[in-house]
C-alpha cells in the first residue's frame, strides 16, 4: 500500500478555524445549528467563566458532558486556558467520579446528569464531600449550589489566553478497559494534532464533508474525529447516543459524507438499511475501528453503501495504524508494519509482533503480542512509562503476514485457557459473526472441571430457530482449529459492549454464568 501524499494541514487552533469560515454552520444536535463564529463565542465565554473560576495553565478539567456543542466548547475553552482536558464517560458514578477527581487533584468538574436521574445532583454532592476544592459546574438541570453552565456560556467578559506549551500535557484520555481502574494518558495538544493528520492524510476531509458522530467524544477515537471535521471546516452532526434509525435519517436529511461506526455500528446499521427508505448517496467514508472489521461487513459498505472505508487500529497511549487500502481491508488486515508516522512517533512507524514472555520478535505468520516502536514516553498522570526498550507493549494479539499485513486476533487478558491452550476469545467471535444466522456474539471463558475453562459461544440469531452448537461448530471448523471451537452454546437477546463497542466480557459472563442462562453443550 502506498501511503496517501499529504493533504493541507489542519487549522493551527481552533480559533483559527472559527475566524476562517465563521459564517458555515460548525455543528448541529438537537435540531440546534451553530456557526464556526458563534462556536468560538461560547469557547471564549466559557473560557473567561475558567479564568474566574482559577482555572488556568496544567489544571484539570473533567468534562462528563454528552455529545453536544458544549462538549466542544469546553474542550477549547480549557486549551484557551492552558488547562489539561479530561473526558469522563457519562454514566459514571457519584463515587466513580469522585475517585476520578481526587486522583486528578480536578480544578472543575462539567457535570450532565441521565435525562431519567431520580435525583440528578446526587452524583454531585458526593463529588463534593470528597473533593471540595473541585468546581462544580451542571449542565442540562436544576444547578442547586452548583454552577450553572448555561449561565457561565452566555456570560462573556475579557479572557487571558495562556495556551498550553508544545510539550505541555493537554489532554487526559482515559483508557476503556472493562475491569480496574483505567489508566490515565497524558498527551500533549501538538500529538494530539498529528494524530489527527494522521487520520486526514487517509480520507482527506474538507469544507464540503459533513460529518456524523455518535461515537462518544470522551473518548480518544471520537474527540479526535470531532476536532478533525472542524479544523478542516466541515459540518459536524452530532448524536447524543447511537440510534441506527436516526443515524440513517440523519445520513439522508443531512446528507452525510463521513460516517464513523465501529463494527457493532455498521451491522445494526445493514439490519436497519432499506434501500426504498434510506438515501445514502452522500455517503463517502466509512470510518471504521474498536475490533477487526469481518469481510461480509466491509463488502456491505463497498458494495451497498458505496463507499469507501479508512481502518484505525490502535490505542488511547497515542499509537495508531491507518489504512484505506480495500485489500488490506478485505483482507481482515489492520494495515501495514510500516506506516507513516506523525512527529513524535518513530520515523517509520515499526510494529512488530513479539513473545509475550519474553519480549523476542517473532516471524511472520506466528501470533504473539503487538507491540509499536515508541520514540518518546509514554506519559501517565499516576503511572511510570509503559514502554520497554523502545517498545510499547499493546497487550493485543496479533500476527503479521508475508506482505507485512498487521492482523488483530484478540487481546492477551481476553484469552481462554482451555485445558493448556489458549484460545483467543476475539478470534473465535470473529468467525462467529460469518455465520449468516449470527447477528452478534461474544465469546466468554466458562468453568469446566476437566479442561479448567472452556470456550462458550454466546450469540444473538440474526433469523429463527437460533443456529446449533453443532451447525456453528461445522461451520468454524473450516476456519478455526480444533480446541478454538465453542464448548457450550447460549442463546442471548443482546451482547453487552462498552461505550466504544467492544464485547464487555465480565458483564457477559455474569449474565450467562451467575445469571445461569440455558447453555448447549457439545458432546464428548
Amino acid at each position: 500500500m502506498s501511503t496517501p501524499a499529504s493533504v493541507a494541514p489542519l487549522s493551527a487552533t481552533l480559533e483559527e478555524a472559527c475566524l476562517r469560515w465563521s459564517p458555515r454552520p460548525a455543528v448541529s444536535a438537537a435540531g440546534t445549528t451553530l456557526t464556526y463564529g458563534q462556536l468560538w463565542e461560547r469557547v471564549l465565554a466559557l473560557a473567561a467563566a475558567y479564568e474566574r473560576l482559577g482555572v488556568g495553565r496544567g489544571d484539570r478539567v473533567i468534562c462528563q458532558l454528552r455529545n453536544g456543542p458544549e462538549h466542544l466548547a469546553a474542550v477549547a475553552a480549557a486549551w484557551l486556558r492552558g488547562a489539561v482536558h479530561v473526558g469522563a464517560d457519562n454514566d459514571l458514578t457519584g463515587p466513580e467520579l469522585s475517585r476520578l477527581a481526587q486522583r486528578l487533584g480536578a480544578a472543575a468538574l462539567l457535570y450532565q446528569p441521565p435525562a431519567d436521574a431520580e435525583e440528578p445532583l446526587a452524583p454531585l454532592d458526593v463529588v463534593a464531600e470528597g473533593s471540595p476544592a473541585t468546581r462544580l459546574i451542571v449542565h442540562g438541570a436544576s444547578s442547586g449550589p452548583y454552577e450553572p453552565l448555561d449561565r457561565l456560556l452566555a456570560s462573556g467578559g475579557p479572557v487571558t489566553p495562556a495556551p498550553p506549551g508544545p510539550l505541555d500535557p493537554a489532554v487526559v484520555f482515559l483508557t476503556s478497559g472493562t475491569t480496574g481502574e483505567p489508566k490515565a494518558v497524558l498527551e500533549t495538544l501538538s500529538a494530539h494534532w498529528a494524530k489527527m493528520q494522521l487520520f486526514t492524510d487517509a480520507f482527506r476531509p474538507g469544507p464540503e464533508d459533513v460529518h456524523l458522530l455518535y461515537l462518544p467524544m470522551a473518548h480518544v477515537f471520537g474527540l479526535r474525529l470531532a476536532f478533525l471535521a472542524l479544523l478542516r471546516g466541515g459540518h459536524l452532526v452530532l448524536l447524543e447516543r447511537f440510534s441506527p434509525d436516526r443515524a440513517l435519517a440523519l445520513v439522508a436529511q443531512e446528507r452525510v459524507t463521513v460516517l464513523p461506526a465501529v463494527p457493532t455500528h455498521l451491522r445494526l446499521l445493514r439490519n436497519r438499511y432499506d434501500p426504498d427508505r434510506h438515501d445514502v448517496s452522500s455517503l463517502r467514508w466509512v470510518l471504521s475501528a474498536a475490533s477487526g472489521l469481518p469481510r461480509p461487513l466491509a463488502e456491505w459498505v463497498y458494495n451497498v453503501l458505496g463507499a469507501n472505508i479508512t481502518y484505525v487500529f490502535g490505542c488511547s497511549e497515542g499509537f495508531t495504524t491507518v489504512t484505506a487500502d480495500p485489500e488490506d481491508i478485505l483482507a481482515g488486515s489492520v494495515g501495514r508494519t510500516v506506516f507513516k508516522g506523525p512527529p513524535g512517533t518513530p520515523a517509520d512507524g515499526t510494529v512488530r509482533i513479539i513473545d509475550p514472555a519474553t519480549g523476542a520478535p517473532l516471524p511472520p505468520g506466528e501470533t504473539g503480542e503487538i507491540a509499536f516502536g515508541a520514540a518518546t514516553p509514554v506519559r501517565y498522570w499516576d503511572h511510570a512509562d509503559a514502554a520497554t526498550d523502545g517498545w510499547y507493549r499493546t497487550g493485543d494479539l496479533g500476527r503479521i503476514d508475508d506482505s507485512g499485513r498487521l492482523y488483530v486476533v484478540g487481546r492477551l487478558k481476553e484469552l481462554v485457557n482451555r485445558g493448556g491452550l489458549h484460545v483467543s476469545a476475539a478470534e473465535v467471535e470473529m468467525a462467529l459473526l460469518r455465520h449468516p444466522a449470527v447477528a452478534d456474539a461474544g465469546v466468554i471463558a466458562v468453568p469446566d472441571p476437566i479442561l479448567g475453562e472452556a470456550v462458550c459461544a454466546c450469540v444473538v440469531p440474526a433469523e429463527s430457530p437460533p443456529p446449533t452448537l453443532p451447525e456453528l461448530r461445522d461451520f468454524l471448523a473450516r476456519s478455526l482449529a480444533r480446541h478454538k471451537l465453542p464448548d457450550e452454546l447460549c442463546v442471548v437477546d443482546v451482547i453487552p459492549r462498552t461505550v466504544i463497542g467492544k464485547v464487555d466480557r465480565p458483564e457477559l459472563r455474569v449474565r450467562v454464568v451467575e445469571g445461569a442462562l440455558p447453555r448447549e453443550r457439545a458432546r464428548p
